[in-house]
C-alpha cells in the first residue's frame, strides 16, 4: 500500500518528489551556509500550517525565537503564523541557565519537551534546527548510536520531521568515504534533500536542490534550481550551465 503524503505546498517541489514527503519520515536538509535551508523548512511548515491546517513545530537550536521571527519577517516568510500553529521554540536560551557538566541531558531534555508538545496539541511536522547545534548540546559520545536513537524517537512521534544540517552529502553523492562518521546521518535519515550554490558564469551564482533519496517516494534525482521571489519558493528545472 502506498505511504501516506504530505504535500510540502512549494511550487515544483512536490512534483519533484513524487507527491510529497511521506509521512512520518525524517528527511535532512543539507547544505552549507547561504543555501537558504532555514527558510526553505520555515516555507514548508507556514505553508502547511496555513493552507492544510497542519500542527507544526520549529525547534530552534541556534537562534532566539525573537530573532529567528525578525529573519522570515524580513524575507516575507511572516515570522510566526497567524494561526498559531506553528510555534517557534526557542531552547538556545534555556542553555544560559546550564552548566557545561550538565550539557550531557540536552538530549534527553529536548526528547522529553516534544513528546510533551506532540502529548498536548499534537503535531504532524516537526523541524530542528540544527543537527550541528544538537550534537554541541547533547555532547554525543556515540554519534551513529545516539543519532539512531533520537531519530527513532522521532518517528515514534509519527510525525514527519524536518533535521537541518550543514553537513553536505557530497561523498554519499559520489560513494566515496562511506565509512566516515559524518556520514551517520545520510543513512539513518529517511530522506536527504540537498542545497548547494551552482556557480553559473563569471558573475551569478544559483541556488539549486536535489532530492537524493526518499525511501517510499518515486521522486526525481537530478538537480533543480531554487528560486526565491516575494516571499515564496520555486523549484524548477535548472539551466545545463
Amino acid at each position: 500500500m502506498e505511504s501516506v503524503k504530505i504535500p510540502t505546498e512549494v511550487q515544483g517541489l512536490d512534483e519533484v518528489l513524487g507527491g510529497g514527503i511521506p509521512k512520518g519520515h525524517v528527511v535532512l536538509i543539507t547544505g552549507l551556509p547561504g543555501t537558504m535551508k532555514s527558510s526553505l523548512v520555515y516555507s514548508i511548515l507556514r505553508n502547511s500550517a496555513e493552507s492544510k491546517g497542519l500542527k507544526c513545530l520549529y525547534i530552534s537550536l541556534e537562534q532566539t525565537k525573537k530573532s529567528l521571527s525578525q529573519q522570515m519577517d524580513s524575507m516575507g516568510l511572516n515570522g510566526e503564523s497567524p494561526t498559531g500553529s506553528l510555534p517557534i521554540m526557542d531552547v538556545g536560551s534555556m542553555q544560559k541557565g546550564r552548566s557545561r557538566n550538565e550539557s550531557g541531558l540536552w538530549m534527553d531534555f529536548i526528547k522529553k519537551m516534544i513528546r510533551t508538545r506532540v502529548g498536548l496539541e499534537g503535531v504532524d511536522i516537526i523541524a530542528i534546527d540544527s543537527l550541528e547545534a544538537l550534537e554541541v548540546l547533547a555532547g554525543f559520545k556515540n554519534r551513529r548510536t545516539e543519532l539512531f536513537n533520537f531519530f527513532e524517537n522521532l518517528r515514534d512521534l509519527e510525525a514527519t520531521s524536518f533535521v537541518l544540517t550543514e553537513d553536505p552529502p557530497e561523498q554519499l553523492l559520489f560513494g566515496l568515504d562511506q565509512s566516515s562518521s559524518k556520514n551517520d546521518a545520510n543513512f539513518l535519515a529517511d530522506g536527504i534533500i540537498h542545497l548547494k550554490m551552482h556557480q553559473v558564469n563569471d558573475l551569478n551564482v544559483q541556488r539549486r536542490l536535489r532530492v537524493v533519496k526518499m525511501r517510499g517516494a518515486n521522486h526525481k534525482t537530478g538537480f533543480y534550481a531554487l528560486v526565491f521571489e516575494d516571499g515564496e519558493f520555486n523549484v524548477t528545472r535548472a539551466m545545463s550551465v
